[in-house]
């Protein structure tokens, strides 16, 4: 992170069928949005990794 990133603070993420493991995956947005936000609880929900 630069020091120009701020991070965004949510009390609560929810991220859901992000597919991790597949051609179409976006794992480095997912990557730069869990760096620019803090929570208080986040939820990994539905199909998470492919394999």
């Amino acid at each position: 992170m630069s020091g120009q990133d701020q991070v965004t603070r949510y009390r609560t993420i929810w991220i859901s069928d992000i597919h991790l493991g597949t051609r179409g995956c976006k794992a480095n947005a997912l990557l730069d949005f869990l760096r620019l936000t803090e929570s208080d609880t986040l939820y990994l929900d539905g199909d998470i990794v492919d394999g």
